[in-house]
């Protein structure tokens, strides 16, 4: 594979990136962790607390990430294949991440509390929607966590193959 030509991110997209990367990766772990270890209920607790609170704070965050992302122009990589594979992975992170942030504020079944600072009135009260949320967010949650899975990976290939994205996603 042929060295990418180099095209540095923004500071905005960078920060935005790694926020996004960092919360995601910790709520995969953790939720995946609450959901199938037998946790002594406080942990549990806490950790769907901080979950619930965290995941929050990149809804209005997500709508900067993607006019980012749409302000990006990425440069021009000599295999089509590659890049339009590469467009697609993109977009599937952007439309899973979206998917698992509504579908995880519309299965709530008690007030959002955001770090004991605000308190949200839950959306839905009929536990058969609720339900199906919680269901949907699931299936969302394992979708999300391959397509990290998969960029992370990407980015390794990348990397072996001597092309330094990680320095180009840097500060």
């Amino acid at each position: 594979m042929p060295p990418m030509p180099t095209c540095n991110y923004s500071r905005p997209h960078v920060l935005l990136h790694w926020t996004f990367a960092c919360i995601i990766i910790w709520a995969t772990v953790s939720g995946f962790g609450n959901a199938l270890l037998d946790l002594p209920t406080v942990i549990a607790d806490g950790i769907s607390f901080v979950n619930v609170s965290l995941t929050f704070m990149l809804i209005p965050l997500f709508g900067l990430r993607i006019l980012c992302a749409l302000d990006h122009r990425e440069p021009v990589h000599a295999n089509r294949t590659l890049r339009l594979l590469a467009k697609c992975g993109h977009l599937a992170l952007y439309v899973v991440t979206g998917f698992v942030l509504v579908t995880g504020v519309l299965m709530m079944e008690r007030p959002i509390n955001l770090f004991g600072v605000l308190s949200l009135a839950q959306p839905l009260q009929e536990p058969l929607l609720t339900d199906f949320f919680n269901v949907l967010h699931k299936y969302a949650c394992v979708a999300l966590a391959l397509l990290v899975a998969g960029h992370v990976a990407a980015v390794a290939v990348h990397h072996w193959h001597g092309e330094k994205l990680l320095q180009r996603m840097s500060l």
